[in-house]
């Protein structure tokens, strides 16, 4: 009995080890697909415009668009495999996209394997018996000076599991904003992780009207602030859009959420015309070299970049899940 335990043991730990391992990457070829031709995305200057009152505290500016998913070569699928294409928005295929499958199988036990898209953008990973799902689905772009690992969107919208002996096709696009899951923004509204996009929190100091003095810094009750907020740069998307945001004030604080991933010149003042000051607040205001608002104390206009988790890698980026933290900013009167 104690040696079939023990040639049990062995045998799942084979199992596990080979699974973990990761892949040998795929042909150039790409299981010879060929990309269908792809309309050229447009490209857009124009601004949007949003007004909130002094009880409202956030704003997604892209609401509940998604961007148009390219087209994917066609594929059939097949047992014991799971396999797909990676490309942007554009529909050019992106080389280098991790990513990662962890199968459970019977007894509590689990494996996973992982490979990287080859030149064409295409995948493919051996799945064990078992039911199988997405642990990591990651592609690391160049941003502003650095880089940064996103999430990759199911480009049909579904990610689901699959059984092993079915196998599964499921093509990835790389986004630069959209909601991952509507279901989750519901409850969070304001979180930056339930949207592909960047995210900004605004906060300030609000004068109350019934104290006499005023401290330096504080806007006054009932003041309009006027964000600006202008494409310095393009990344993800050819679409250029920038951003007024006009926000009453009264809540000391408010949330930008969802905007399309790039660079920004971001503006703030009152609306009589009085320049605001913005000033890094938080724990990451400095902790990233090329993200966040540059420089970190400006008058009137700065640039701001969206600033990646830190500590993340490709190989662990969650799917269909925000990859960015919020730029938070301090505004005061000057």
């Amino acid at each position: 009995m104690k040696h079939m335990l023990t040639m049990k043991w062995l045998l799942w730990t084979m199992i596990i080890m080979a699974g973990c391992s990761k892949q040998k990457g795929n042909s150039d070829d790409g299981e010879n697909g060929k990309w269908p031709a792809q309309q050229p995305l447009s490209v857009v200057n124009r601004q949007a415009f949003y007004n909130l009152g002094n009880a409202e505290d956030y704003v997604n500016v892209m609401g509940n668009s998604m961007p148009r998913m390219p087209l994917y070569p066609a594929l059939k699928q097949q047992s014991g495999m799971v396999k797909g294409y990676v490309a942007d928005l554009s529909g050019k295929p992106l080389k280098g996209a991790y990513i990662g499958v962890r199968i459970t199988q019977d007894g509590g036990y689990y494996t996973s394997a992982a490979t990287e898209t080859d030149t064409n953008g295409y995948y493919e990973i051996k799945v064990p018996i078992g039911s199988a799902d997405f642990y990591a689905t990651g592609y690391t772009i160049s941003y502003g000076e650095g880089y940064a690992p996103v999430s990759l969107y199911p480009a049909d919208g579904k990610l689901e599991s699959f059984a092993a002996a079915s196998g599964s096709v499921e093509n990835f696009v790389l986004l630069s904003y959209g909601i991952p899951d509507v279901v989750k923004v519901i409850p969070h509204p304001k979180d930056e992780a339930n949207y592909f996009g960047g995210a900004l929190y605004l906060s300030y100091s609000v004068h109350d009207p019934s104290e006499m003095y005023t401290t330096p810094g504080e806007l006054p009750y009932n003041a309009e602030i006027e964000l600006t907020l202008t494409p310095a740069g393009k990344y993800l998307l050819d679409e250029t859009k920038s951003f007024v945001i006009n926000k009453k004030v009264g809540t000391q604080s408010f949330t930008v959420t969802n905007m399309p991933v790039g660079v920004y010149t971001i503006a703030a003042r009152l609306k009589d015309g009085r320049p605001l000051k913005m000033r890094a607040t938080g724990p990451y205001a400095t902790a990233y070299l090329f993200g966040g608002l540059k420089p970190a104390e400006a008058s009137g206009a700065a640039k701001v970049l969206y600033t990646p988790v830190f500590n993340s890698a490709e190989q662990t980026v969650v799917p269909n899940l925000g990859n960015w933290r919020s730029v938070q900013i301090k505004l005061e009167l000057s």
